[in-house]
């Protein structure tokens, strides 16, 4: 399985503001460093909860058809589409209504009723691709792709705990920890577990 980002996140989760009046910055001559940490923060966020925290086109390469797809790093809006190369390379496009998509957490992708996926001899490496769209939005209509309070604010603390401390290793001596408690006890709760996959 390899899974790769097609259209980056064009917004984060947490705004400027927002990081300057956790971490109680009031000038902006550090805009840019706090930006990227924010960046860096809800990255890490995705790393613990196994999610998608802002929006973007993703893209799921498989070697074979398996009896379920499932996508990680949810939540999954939609599935834009799904290719696989024959083995004398070419490539075709499955038609929408040869499967259907469980939008439930993890969500999975079967073959329609009375259809199984093809069965044709596919190329090697990487024959099937999986295009689809996942992640939390700042805003919108439905509450699903709204991202928790929680998770938001985990991605806060991670920040303060950035911006605090900036080397690993402090001039007392002692090493920060990565991943401060608060940060943990807020997240756990969000992590889709590699065994749903």
């Amino acid at each position: 399985m390899n899974i790769k980002i097609i259209t980056a996140p064009t917004s984060e989760p947490i705004t400027l503001a927002e990081a300057k009046a956790q971490i109680r910055v009031t000038h902006d001559n550090e805009d840019t460093y706090i930006s990227r940490l924010i960046t860096v923060a809800r990255q890490s966020a995705e790393t613990i909860t196994g999610r998608a925290l802002a929006y973007r086109t993703m893209e799921l390469t498989l070697d074979v058809f398996p009896e379920v797809i499932v996508l990680p790093y949810p939540p999954v809006e939609e599935v834009v589409s799904i290719k696989y190369t024959d083995s004398d390379d070419i490539e075709h496009t499955l038609d929408i209504d040869d499967y259907i998509v469980h939008t439930d957490m993890p969500t999975k992708i079967v073959p329609a009723y009375n259809t199984d996926f093809p069965s044709v001899e596919l190329k090697p490496i990487g024959a099937v691709k999986v295009r689809y769209k996942a992640g939390y939005k700042a805003d919108g209509d439905d509450p699903e792709f709204i991202l928790p309070e929680e998770i938001k604010q985990g991605i806060l603390l991670l920040i303060s705990n950035y911006y605090e401390y900036r080397e690993d290793i402090l001039s007392r001596g002692h090493i920060p920890k990565a991943v401060p408690f608060g940060v943990n006890a807020l997240l756990t709760p969000y992590q889709v577990y590699m065994e749903d996959y």
